[in-house]
């Protein structure tokens, strides 16, 4: 567990709450959700591990998070057709591979992950995929049998009028997305290449983190006109001169990598960063 600030003064029951986090992998190699990201960012943590800090107004989402699933135990509690918050286990290319699925409902075989998360975020849907199936794929080695997999999403920013003036919105705030089933195969090889990357990061230090993994927006170009506040349009490309109308310019926004710049709790540490 990294040190816990609290340069904001927030409540103290708050830092408790965050410093008291009892999350765990099981005593695993590798957890589903450090699988799936990057190795160097993994490295860092364990070789930096009594040197990170992180401020307590940072985990205030990850404490909601974990609020849901409290409520979701209870509920496994008065129902026997739903197993909560069990944690799995499998060997995989010598590593103890090990991920918690939120529920399961057993008599439909449905594997439900709720995520407290933003309305932005249920458009990017590639790193839940992988999660879900690699948590189907544990169940299947665990002999539980998976017939379909979803997302609830909780949106903690969700807002009633962008509701009511725009149906492309999220009409409620909680969404249910179903997620594409790979097959045991396909799930299986994507497991093992994962595997095989981080076991040789931790050979070779030298896996670096991919623009997706450090969330770059990439450099966009946009149509502006002297004075006005809002761009006529944002291309990924720069735009042919002839499409540019007169009196506007073209205005070059440079992409920025923003888990380094602000989410990424071993950037004080990261050789890569400073480049």
């Amino acid at each position: 567990m990294p040190i816990v600030t609290n340069v904001h003064g927030l409540p103290e029951a708050l830092v408790r709450a965050v410093a008291n986090d009892p999350y765990s992998n099981g005593g695993a190699d590798i957890s589903v959700t450090t699988l799936i990201d990057a190795p160097q960012i993994r490295r860092l943590k364990r070789r930096h591990a009594d040197a990170i800090t992180v401020d307590v107004s940072e985990r205030i989402w990850t404490l909601l998070g974990q609020a849901v699933h409290t409520i979701l135990e209870r509920a496994a509690l008065q129902s026997e057709g739903m197993v909560a918050e069990t944690r799995l286990f499998a060997t995989v290319k010598g590593w103890t591979l090990s991920g918690q699925f939120d529920v399961m409902a057993l008599e439909t075989g449905v594997l439900s992950d709720y995520k407290v998360t933003s309305t932005a975020k249920v458009t990017d849907l590639d790193k839940w995929t992988q999660q879900l199936n690699i948590l189907r794929w544990l169940a299947h080695q665990n002999g539980e049998a998976v017939k379909s997999l979803e997302i609830i999403a909780i949106l903690r920013d969700w807002k009633k009028g962008e509701a009511e003036r725009k149906p492309s919105y999220p009409q409620t705030p909680i969404l249910r997305i179903p997620i594409p089933m790979w097959t045991v195969e396909e799930a299986e090889e994507f497991i093992e290449e994962r595997i095989t990357l981080h076991q040789h990061d931790d050979r070779m230090h030298s896996i670096r983190c991919t623009d997706d993994e450090r969330w770059y927006t990439g450099t966009t170009y946009a149509i502006v006109k002297p004075g006005n506040t809002r761009a006529l349009r944002v291309l990924e490309e720069p735009p042919e001169p002839s499409s540019v109308p007169e009196g506007y310019t073209v205005e070059e926004r440079p992409g920025e990598y923003r888990r380094c710049e602000s989410y990424c709790e071993v950037r004080a540490f990261c050789p890569q960063i400073r480049l």
